[in-house]
């Protein structure tokens, strides 16, 4: 999994935007997806993912602009939507308080901005009884970032 790294002939640094992305293709990679509902049509839609900042602070709307150039390759397979908390991403009205639209909640922890190796707290979450944390750890890969998960509860 890669997302695009620093500015050109820049020194390499690890962003917030680039951590959205890097978990996103990370849980796209790496955890069991269910492949894109098809309607009856041959159409498919896309997994719905939502972002949460663990910090509790909202995601600036530059952040969110990058992380949807960045995942502007994967429409047909992936839709993001950033929420300010948590509860915004979940149907507080279905007993289990599953992620809206048969999503999947992704609450990334506070990334430390900086040169690689940077570890960043994930929180996948899908239902009250569905919620696993990872480390994921940020690398670079050439001249774009690689992300894995080093650790899981």
């Amino acid at each position: 999994m890669t997302a695009c790294g620093s500015e050109e002939g820049g020194p390499i640094s690890i962003k917030a935007s680039d951590a959205y992305s890097a978990a996103i293709r990370w849980y796209l990679d790496s955890v069991e997806t269910t492949p894109p509902t098809t309607t009856p049509a041959g159409d498919s839609d896309p997994l719905i993912v939502y972002v949460v900042p663990g910090s509790g602070k909202a995601i600036d709307s530059q952040v969110q602009a990058s992380v949807a150039a960045e995942m502007a390759d994967m429409t047909d397979l992936v839709t993001v939507r950033f929420a300010d908390v948590r509860d915004d991403a979940l149907d507080m009205e279905v007993s289990g308080l599953p992620v809206k639209d048969n999503g999947v909640l992704l609450i990334v922890g506070v990334v430390a901005e900086g040169p690689p190796p940077v570890d960043v707290d994930v929180d996948v979450y899908r239902n009250a009884e569905d919620e696993h944390t990872f480390t994921m750890r940020i690398t670079t890969a050439g001249d774009s970032f690689r992300a894995t998960a080093v650790s899981g509860a």
